[in-house]
């Protein structure tokens, strides 16, 4: 029994002993593998839509992306993103406002899970188990929904229990906005922007090219263009008249169209400075450029065959453009016309000279019939300095005809003793009956025929002159002696000129009806 009774007390000693030890073996055990893995923060690696980090630190990710985060703890493992859930804590634009309605939800437990947040897969977790990436995917969100701010909730595994708690850090959170959805389709809005730039083009060309033409010069085409102007010209001319009605109508469609074009194209780039500088380059080239330089050429083409859209345009903008219209024809009043009075008419022909069909003649006639009322027979005549004449004792032989023959002229004045007394005039049809043998002088021929001279004054206007001759008061004698008369009344010496009497009268030169309207030596 004694020795029963020993043994038993050695092996209970025994195994005391045994418990002690293990006990303390496992006290002095490192925490490593005493404590399971935890999860401390997150942080975005990458995303296939557009994402980032707000002002306030919290990331940012986009509607219906797959994304990779990194989980940053303790003692992670692979099976470490069952550990992971998101519940939603606001959803709302106004994250300041929702900041403070949520911290007492912080340190507290998660009491439901989102299904928003979706984890795929297992942790792929570094060497020192510190951080590991998980894939998550973030599900679209409501369509009354455009924000969505989300917790990152853990489980702590030393809990019996299955308990998920919210980590209080904005590392923690991960706030989804919905995606910028277009406006249109894209195929949708690459046709409207090639529309709208031709619409921006047309307004722009039409803006320069009908209002270029004024009322004046469309009644002209309609009276003397061809039969295609003409067609144009009538066409124009309604809506013309009506020039601030029509400008405001084009300005407003301009400015109507490349808006909405800046506006489409902001959408297709979805970058602001993109799609000004795309906006600006599509403007000028297709909307001003191109447009302006076809209109300058042919506007009135261009505005005919577009004037159904002009039309339609000036009714869609009526109820802003009328008004606008009827203020601007009382502040500036009626819109007349480019008008060209006689020196404006001159200088005009005068420029337009290399690109009319006008031959020089021509255009000497019109210039001298416009300055009928400004001009006098002095600016018209012919100087006696320059004139071709006969002494009136001169002898009609075989040189003196010749010389008359050779000088081309049909009209040849007669003076006595001195250049500046013309007494007679010479036709040189009454030279056919006259033999160069028998030495007739010219008096006897100029006495025998006796075509009466015609005297003015130096000043007298060319349109009186052109009376005179039309009457036919002068019918015997083309050529007029122009007189300049010193030392008495005009009436006076008008009536000595005439009938030749007196010998204070100087004449200057001579003038025929043709130089009347053809002032081609002033």
């Amino acid at each position: 029994m004694a020795i029963e009774s020993s043994g038993r007390g050695f092996t209970l000693t025994l195994f005391v002993f045994s418990c002690v030890f293990a006990g303390r073996q496992a006290l002095e055990a490192p925490a490593e593998t005493r404590l399971g893995p935890r999860i401390l923060g997150m942080r975005l690696e990458r995303s296939d839509t557009p994402a980032g980090t707000t002002e306030r630190g919290v990331i940012q990710v986009t509607e219906g992306s797959d994304t990779l985060f990194r989980f940053y703890g303790l003692r992670l493992r692979s099976n470490s993103s069952a550990l992971i859930k998101f519940m939603e804590l606001y959803s709302s634009d106004k994250e300041d406002d929702n900041f403070g309605a949520i911290t007492h939800l912080f340190n507290r437990t998660c009491p439901e899970h989102t299904k928003d947040i979706e984890v795929k897969g297992s942790m792929v977790v570094t060497n020192q188990n510190t951080s590991g990436v998980v894939s998550l995917f973030i599900k679209e969100l409501r369509k009354s929904e455009a924000v969505k701010v989300f917790g990152l909730c853990v489980r702590d595994t030393q809990e019996k229990e299955e308990t998920w708690y919210l980590l209080d850090d904005k590392d923690a959170r991960l706030r989804v906005v919905e995606v910028a959805k277009s406006l249109l389709p894209v195929w949708l809005q690459v046709i409207l922007i090639a529309f709208l730039l031709v619409l921006s083009g047309m307004f722009s060309g039409l803006n320069l090219g009908l209002m270029a033409l004024d009322p004046m010069e469309l009644r002209i085409v309609q009276s003397c263009g061809t039969e295609k102007e003409k067609k144009y010209a009538r066409k124009i001319e309604p809506i013309r008249r009506k020039g601030n009605y029509l400008l405001c109508s084009l300005l407003l469609g301009n400015v109507l169209v490349n808006t909405t074009l800046t506006i489409l194209l902001d959408d297709l780039t979805k970058s602001g400075i993109g799609a000004v500088v795309a906006s600006t380059i599509g403007i000028v080239i297709f909307g001003e450029i191109v447009p302006q330089s076809l209109c300058s050429r042919h506007g009135l083409a261009v505005g005919a065959n577009t004037i159904m859209v002009t039309k339609l345009f000036m009714l869609l903008t009526f109820p802003l453009s009328w008004p606008i219209s009827k203020l601007l024809d009382c502040v500036l009043g009626q819109e007349i016309g480019t008008v060209y009075n006689r020196e404006k008419l001159v200088g005009m022909l005068k420029v337009t000279e290399p690109y009319n069909d006008l031959v020089k003649e021509e255009l000497n006639m019109i210039q001298g019939a416009l300055e009928l009322r400004t001009k006098t027979v002095e600016d018209a005549m012919t100087a006696v300095g320059n004139c071709f004449m006969m002494q009136c004792d001169a002898v009609l032989d075989f040189n003196t005809m010749s010389e008359i023959m050779e000088s081309g002229y049909t009209r040849i004045p007669v003076y006595e003793h001195e250049r500046s007394n013309i007494v007679d005039i010479l036709y040189v049809k009454d030279l056919a009956f006259v033999d160069p043998d028998d030495c007739t002088t010219l008096k006897t021929i100029t006495k025998f025929y006796n075509h009466p001279v015609h005297f003015v004054f130096h000043d007298t206007k060319l349109d009186s002159m052109l009376e005179e001759f039309k009457k036919g008061l002068w019918t015997s004698c083309h050529v007029v002696m122009q007189v300049r008369v010193r030392g008495a009344q005009h009436q006076i010496l008008w009536w000595w000129a005439r009938t030749g009497r007196g010998s204070r009268r100087s004449h200057l030169g001579i003038l025929i009806p043709v130089f009347v309207i053809l002032l081609k030596y002033i």
